[in-house]
């Protein structure tokens, strides 16, 4: 298990939104991974499977960085790129608008080679 895991969260910038929109498609986005993951619902319990590198940042240092791109089709190239990867991609929605994707959590060097041209935002 490593100890240098991240998520990155890529975010559309041709879209305006609000701070407070922002921070929750981000927030949406970033959390999608565990839900997504659910094997089992019951009650008021649910069931996760997770992978070493998400229990890492589950529990260390939760390190996130939020880049952006001018556009969906962009924002979908970069989905494409991390999956063919092996990378996990949750996106988030605002209607039937994709506002953002999150990358992992993931080996640190992984995510940097997807991203490593792309501005933080």
């Amino acid at each position: 298990m490593t100890n240098d895991v991240k998520q990155v969260i890529v975010v559309r910038s041709d879209i305006n939104m609000k701070r407070s929109e922002l921070a929750s498609q981000v927030a949406a986005a970033s959390i999608k991974f565990l839900l997504e993951n659910n094997e089992a619902v019951r009650g008021n319990q649910m069931f996760v499977t997770l992978s070493d590198n998400e229990t890492s940042w589950l529990t260390g240092s939760l390190s996130q960085e939020i880049v952006g791109v001018d556009s969906e089709e962009q924002l979908q190239s970069i989905m494409m790129r991390a999956e063919m990867m092996g990378i996990e991609t949750h996106f988030a929605l605002k209607g039937n608008t994709m506002t953002c994707v999150a990358l992992g959590p993931d080996d640190s060097g992984v995510l940097e080679r997807l991203i490593h041209r792309l501005k933080p935002i």
